[in-house]
């Protein structure tokens, strides 16, 4: 292989370690490496299992010597977000006071380890996981590899900073309001946000130790450093939690794209949700040039969510799903299990709004996917004002900083996959835009197909932030 190994896709690594073109153990030794020379910088991963990470890569090795089963992912080099839990590592939410050592691999994460990954560290996250930054006082302040004056983005930042730095070829990272889509858009990697419940969350703070339930919003999925990348990662991490031997897999409906020509893609816009001038620009390029490519480019006249109502509506859910975690009394009373119920009832109608507005079985109208903004900037500077104080200048206005997750918080309502990609660079910033493809409930495989194909085409962005 002629460049340096992490500057390859999963899909290209994968394909070289089958061809024995290279060893899993000299695959993660160059990824240690980077790893020692540029995290201190980074401060992406918060732990480093390099000790495990060879003893792993040396079993495939020999494994494959022996020609014995291995694993879709036998020998990769991956980083899990530090809130899941990894057997023998602290996870912990930004903080070491409430850390936990788990006896037990989270149920993705055992997926991950199943497919024969190579679990290398733990990536760096915000206190609580409750910023669109990543830092903190115990273990400091990720940068973005693109710009180290630049935050990479949060809840899952360190996780975007570790793939687009090349220390890992993939991660998986969660996402109730955006902590995938946020940082992959900043980073200039791709980030997928599953169906709700498509992915496992249990084993994953601040949900309980030892918890059987699942969240009713948010998501675990993977960040890669392609489209491509993200279906290999999806296949193996969706499923159920204690799968068996025979169906560890989830059988997701298939895509309902096959080409970009035909493919009906619906361009979303919110006058309440204002992006800047550079990102505007970069996203309607992008959809012009998904309109060369043969795709019929609409507007979404008439979304199921939209606006301030809507936010708010987010909020409640996000209480409901945050209420399994109080270990305290909370300031504010939580919702009565009525209030419970018909917000859960309102949801599964956004959700049906959703699909009502997708491609179905025999359907000849309806769209496939549709294209919208996921923050509406690219990445601003690192910031020590809290974030309930902080501001995002958006074309010299200054808004709250809420507005960074908006975009994210809308398109989770209804517990629909979002497939985040980078479209360009800003005109005037000259750093990552990422836009999101956003499809009907279990309709993943049709919004990471899109994003295949476009890649595939030539569309998206191919640069990488600088070297060392």
């Amino acid at each position: 292989m002629d460049a340096a190994l992490n500057e390859y896709d999963a899909y290209d690594l994968l394909g070289a370690l089958r061809r024995r073109e290279v060893s899993a153990v000299e695959l993660v030794e160059e990824h240690l490496a980077l790893i020692g020379r540029r995290n201190p910088g980074l401060v992406a991963l918060v732990t480093v299992d390099a000790e495990g990470a060879r003893a792993q890569a040396a079993e495939t090795d020999r494994r494959r010597e022996a020609g014995e089963p291995l694993g879709p992912l036998a020998g990769l080099p991956v980083t899990v977000k530090d809130s899941f839990d990894v057997q023998g590592l602290r996870t912990s939410q930004g903080r070491l006071s409430d850390s936990r050592m788990p006896a037990h691999d989270a149920p993705a994460v055992a997926r991950l380890r199943r497919a024969g990954a190579v679990l290398l560290g733990k990536s760096n996250v915000p206190l609580l996981l409750a910023d669109s930054q990543s830092a903190n006082d115990d273990f400091g302040r990720t940068a973005n590899p693109w710009d180290p004056a630049r935050t990479p983005g949060g809840s899952s930042g360190g996780s975007a900073a570790s793939v687009a730095a090349g220390f890992a070829a993939g991660e998986l990272g969660s996402d109730l309001a955006g902590s995938i889509r946020i940082p992959a858009a900043w980073c200039g990697v791709f980030g997928h946000r599953p169906s709700t419940g498509t992915v496992s969350k249990r084993g994953h703070l601040p949900w309980p130790g030892g918890g059987l339930l699942e969240p009713p919003l948010s998501a675990s999925g993977p960040l890669a450093r392609s489209a491509r990348d993200l279906a290999l990662l999806m296949d193996v991490v969706a499923g159920p939690a204690e799968p068996d031997a025979e169906g560890w897999r989830l059988a997701l409906p298939a895509s309902r794209v096959s080409g970009l020509g035909g493919t009906r893609v619906a361009l979303w816009s919110d006058p309440e949700l204002p992006v800047d001038a550079e990102t505007a620009e970069a996203i309607g390029a992008f959809a012009r040039r998904l309109e060369e490519a043969g795709c019929e480019v609409v507007g979404l006249e008439h979304p199921p969510v939209a606006g301030a109502e809507a936010l708010e509506f987010f909020a409640l859910l996000q209480q409901i799903e945050l209420a399994n975690t109080v270990t305290d009394a909370p300031d504010d009373p939580l919702p009565g299990i009525g209030d419970v119920w018909r917000a859960w009832e309102r949801q599964r109608t956004v959700t049906e709004r959703w699909s009502a507005l997708f491609r179905g079985p025999g359907r000849a109208d309806g769209i496939d996917v549709v294209l919208a903004p996921v923050v509406p900037t690219t990445a601003p500077l690192h910031s020590d004002v809290p974030a309930a104080r902080r501001t995002i200048d958006v074309d010299g206005q200054a808004q709250p900083s809420s507005l960074v997750g908006d975009w994210s918080r809308l398109a989770a309502i209804g517990r629909n996959p979002a497939t985040a990609i980078p479209v360009g660079l800003g005109r005037r910033s000259g750093l990552p835009v990422g836009a999101q493809l956003i499809g009907p409930y279990l309709g993943d495989r049709t919004t990471l197909a899109v994003a295949a194909l476009a890649e595939r085409a030539g569309l998206l962005l191919s640069e990488r932030p600088p070297a060392e």
